[in-house]
């Protein structure tokens, strides 16, 4: 009989026991509940940010490279894309740090050629009216790395044909449609 009075209460102890409990005059502030500052998650963004603006940093570097190509043949006369290139250098070269580099000739370490292009590159932009760009001016290695023989044609063909091309593994096979073609 007791057992039986006290099961029939248990629930309604329990309940004032409970909201006794939870039920507290004295407010803890949020920022304790949160725990300490070092087990909080990062904001969106903030770990991986700094990587981004480095690879930001790095595109714009290589902007100011004049690779080998951008000239005639084993001359320092600039390309109609190589002067285009110049001009934007020129526009942006007051607003940013980086040096511009020209490519190494291959084969050839900082010989007479790559530093007769050095002074081309000196001597138009400062008939653009850029002015103390000598100190910029460097001969050295671009800094990507070029294109593999697999990826230098799938580049293309695919500029060519505007399509995907799958070198398979060096087969010159460029797929287009269902069936496929060769080329």
């Amino acid at each position: 009989m007791i057992l039986r009075s006290i099961l029939k209460y248990l629930p309604v102890a329990l309940a004032c026991l409970l909201a006794a409990g939870c039920h507290s005059s004295s407010r803890v502030p949020k920022e304790q509940t949160l725990g300490p500052p070092y087990d909080r998650p990062f904001p969106v963004g903030q770990v991986t940010d700094a990587h981004w603006e480095t690879q930001q940093a790095n595109a714009e570097a290589a902007d100011f490279i004049f690779y080998d190509h951008e000239f005639e043949g084993t001359t320092a006369r600039l390309t109609p894309g190589g002067r285009k290139h110049l001009l934007q250098v020129a526009l942006r070269l007051e607003h940013v740090p980086f040096p511009i580099v020209v490519e190494e000739t291959p084969g050839e370490r900082a010989g007479q050629l790559d530093l007769a292009r050095r002074r081309e590159v000196i001597g138009q932009l400062t008939q653009l009216g850029v002015q103390a760009v000598d100190p910029r001016v460097v001969v050295g290695p671009a800094f990507p790395e070029g294109l593999s023989a697999m990826e230098g044609e799938a580049a293309y063909y695919s500029t060519l044909h505007g399509s995907d091309f799958a070198s398979g593994g060096g087969t010159g096979r460029r797929f287009s449609g269902r069936g496929g073609s060769f080329r």
